[in-house]
């Protein structure tokens, strides 16, 4: 009798321990990975708002097909999230028209441009451009202002475009000061802000006129309007 209540109490300890486990690892995974914010489901374009007012993107932005393309001519203006975001991750897929301009900026607020007295909304800025045809791109494919380059300040390493009319997938990751830039599945930029080469980067182009710019570590993700047509689909967030 004793070794039966012996062998019993020890499958329930077991069974306990497991239950306890398996619990563990649950909220280990919960904790790890949170859920995902969908901006743009193909149809709802509710999570955004025009830059500089409260109120939906303008009709130059066009919610079809389960894309969400701006229209070329600078009809749509710049768009940014209602909410803002402090460490995340986002991905989002990106469809160029030849010689297309565009991008995605993130930690976007509204700051002062020193020497005119204007505020802007300025933010880092994941790039994207047609690589192949744009006329002040074709020959620099890898420099500070072409696919994937944090604009004017990384340019991409060993990045794979694929061409205008064909679908990339973009990722952006955020935690504190340190930032990577993914395209199709290869990371091709990674810095850390605040750091005294990234400083100097500043103050070597047009940005140094914007004290506070990338001096915050929240904002605004946007979606931008350069004039060209350009297309997005499948964009989501989640915080880290």
């Amino acid at each position: 009798m004793k070794h039966f209540i012996l062998i019993v109490g020890i499958i329930a300890a077991a069974v306990i321990n497991y239950q306890y486990q398996k619990k563990a690892q649950l909220f280990s995974n919960t904790q790890q990975k949170p859920k995902w914010e969908v901006l743009f489901d193909g149809k709802d374009i509710s999570k955004w708002r025009q830059a500089y007012k409260d109120s939906i993107p303008p009709p130059g932005w066009v919610a079809e097909g389960n894309t969400l393309s701006v229209l070329k001519g600078r009809k749509g203006g710049d768009i940014i999230t209602r909410e803002t975001y402090q460490n995340f991750e986002l991905v989002f897929d990106f469809k160029l028209t030849e010689a297309a301009n565009s991008g995605i900026k993130y930690h976007v607020n509204l700051i002062e441009n020193t020497q005119t007295k204007k505020s802007s909304m300025m933010g880092i800025e994941y790039q994207v451009i047609d690589d192949y045809n744009h006329p002040e791109i074709k020959y620099h494919p890898n420099s500070t202002s072409s696919t994937g380059a944090a604009y004017l300040l990384y340019p991409p390493v060993g990045k794979k475009l694929k061409p205008a009319g064909e679908w990339n997938t973009a990722k952006i990751i955020v935690k504190g000061n340190y930032a990577e830039h993914w395209l199709n599945g290869i990371k091709i930029v990674t810095y850390f802000k605040g750091t005294d080469e990234f400083n100097k980067k500043i103050s070597e182009t047009k940005f140094k006129d914007y004290p506070e710019y990338a001096k915050s570590n929240s904002g605004h993700i946007m979606l931008t309007d350069h004039g060209d047509q350009v297309y997005f689909r499948n964009i989501k967030v989640r915080r880290i």
